[in-house]
């Protein structure tokens, strides 16, 4: 369960794997909708995988006032080579983030998510585990992503700034830089990679897919967040 209370942000203020690793109980929803509220916290998101058990978890999440918020589709890939991809006619640079550039990437990301982290996100620029890139384009800043690999060697996508399909329909950038990742991720002992296509279809038409399938991912299942609306 994570609280983030001056966020005002949902999805810093969530549940991960509730009803997964083992059965969920109902006294255990209540409990986690209690320390929200003794919070002061009225945006957040329980989350619910097909995995989750018992078979009565949504309904329990129905009988508190929450409803589906939106869905995302997990995609995943192993630890195999990255193959040839596609060429591509625009010109877009990938390189990681360095202390050198540590506050242009940071203001980059807190004017796109209109957040103001303080201190804290520059911090993560050299973090054991952690590993951040930035596309340029004419040698501006056109996109980021971060990159987490647990000592399990699973690598987390995340931190997509812009969100392609959310924030930009401009889906090159991140496409670059996912590659990128993938490649510095089995050089870094990544075995595994997951991501989320934050913009899901049901018809799975948009370049996300595209990109994704072509960097070997496939996508296991949906989730959906819950919240009051």
């Amino acid at each position: 369960m994570l609280r983030w209370v001056a966020s005002g942000r949902r999805y810093f203020s969530r549940t991960i794997g509730l009803g997964v690793g083992e059965p969920a109980t109902a006294e255990q929803v209540d409990r986690i909708l209690d320390r929200f509220a003794e919070a002061g916290i009225t945006m957040f998101l329980l989350q619910s995988f097909p995995h989750c058990r018992p078979a009565e978890y949504e309904t329990w999440l129905h009988d508190r006032g929450l409803e589906p918020f939106d869905a995302q589709d997990r995609v995943f890939r192993d630890g195999r080579p990255l193959g040839t991809l596609p060429q591509t006619v625009r010109e877009i640079a990938v390189e990681r983030v360095t202390p050198a550039v540590a506050e242009e990437w940071s203001e980059f990301l807190q004017r796109v998510y209109r957040l103001d982290t303080g201190p804290w996100l520059p911090l993560l620029i050299d973090r054991r585990g952690w590993h951040q890139y930035v596309a340029r384009e004419n040698g501006e800043l056109v996109a980021a992503r971060g990159m987490y690999i647990g000592a399990d060697g699973m690598a987390w996508l995340g931190m997509d700034c812009p969100v392609p399909g959310v924030m930009t329909e401009d889906y090159a950038p991140d496409a670059a830089i996912c590659a990128h990742m993938i490649e510095d991720g089995l050089a870094n002992g990544a075995g595994a990679f997951l991501a989320d296509i934050e913009a899901p279809s049901d018809e799975m038409d948009t370049p996300a897919y595209r990109y994704f399938s072509q960097l070997g991912f496939s996508r296991p299942y949906v989730r959906t967040h819950y919240a009051r609306l």
